[in-house]
């Protein structure tokens, strides 16, 4: 996916300008009534835009939004180990995030409301290089993708409480070309991805990733709540309902998908409720509600003990 070229020159020219100043302190504030500058970013003299505050603010620094409101205008860089949040109570907007940081880097994303912005980027947050990121508390509505993970190198995820929903494509996706990602999340939902194309999924392990999803829920989505085509997915206390197929194993680019499924309420898919695909491992603990789907299962679901 790619920005418009405007988009992309203002981005990139807003970048080279902020990164050229030294980092200032550990803790910087955005305000909707904050001014930009090279010395903003304390709480008294707040920016008014997470890129400007960000080169204002050391590696390993927190950048905090003060007030409700929609900040930055073309989506927002990382570069660096951070902490982005809001303060209590607020609803701070962002049209959008790209993380492209090292594999000594970590990143939190926390509280904050991640909404397309015609202005902003495609995708609501793009990963394309990071030791570890921590999404936590966090709505990303109305893009092609939700989250992306691109990444050429391992990587750790975890995601809580958190809500994707409204994407063209895909909700979330794990994509690296080497090593392996390794993510949990928890309490989250995946909501209405895939309702253009019909072919979106609430959660698609795509390559080389090892995906563990518990307490969280699928819905309504364009294709399967819940895919794995290389690497591993297990899902506990789950739900996948209304989408077209509830969860499925199948075939990657260079791999093949290995789905783990446990107490977990599979209803309501209009195609398959569980769905095994080629040379895919589909294991079910035997203690799942698989029943009011299209079909409840399509291919070989082998049934195993908790040990």
């Amino acid at each position: 996916m790619k920005f418009k070229s405007i988009t992309i020159a203002a981005f990139v020219m807003l970048v080279l300008c902020v990164s050229q100043t030294h980092a200032q302190s550990d803790r910087t504030f955005v305000s909707t009534a904050g001014i930009d500058s090279a010395t903003c970013g304390s709480f008294n003299s707040p920016c008014r835009s997470f890129n400007v505050a960000l080169p204002n603010t050391n590696d390993g620094g927190i950048v905090t939004a003060l007030d409700s409101g929609l900040y930055d205008s073309f989506g927002i860089g990382i570069f660096i180990s951070v902490t982005l949040t809001a303060a209590p109570g607020v609803h701070a907007e962002l049209p959008g995030i790209i993380v492209n940081t090292t594999t000594t880097n970590t990143v939190v994303l926390r509280n904050l409301y991640v909404s397309k912005q015609n202005s902003g980027p495609s995708e609501g947050i793009k990963i394309t290089g990071v030791g570890a990121v921590h999404i936590e508390n966090r709505v990303v509505d109305r893009f092609s993708t939700g989250i992306s993970f691109a990444l050429n190198n391992s990587a750790q995820a975890f995601i809580n409480n958190t809500v994707v929903r409204n994407c063209v494509a895909d909700g979330i996706t794990f994509f690296t070309n080497t090593g392996i990602i390794k993510a949990s999340i928890e309490n989250s939902r995946f909501e209405n991805n895939g309702f253009t194309a019909g072919v979106g999924n609430g959660l698609n392990v795509s390559k080389r990733s090892k995906v563990t999803v518990r307490q969280s829920s699928a819905n309504g989505n364009g294709a399967a709540g819940f895919t794995v085509s290389d690497g591993e997915l297990n899902l506990e206390n789950c739900e996948a309902s209304n989408n077209k197929d509830g969860v499925v194993a199948s075939g990657g680019e260079s791999g093949v998908g290995n789905a783990l499924v446990s107490n977990t309420i599979v209803t309501h898919n209009s195609q398959f409720g569980f769905r095994q695909i080629g040379m895919s491992v589909f294991n079910s603990r035997g203690n799942n509600t698989v029943r009011k789907n299209g079909t409840n299962t399509s291919g070989p679901i082998t049934v195993i003990s908790g040990t």
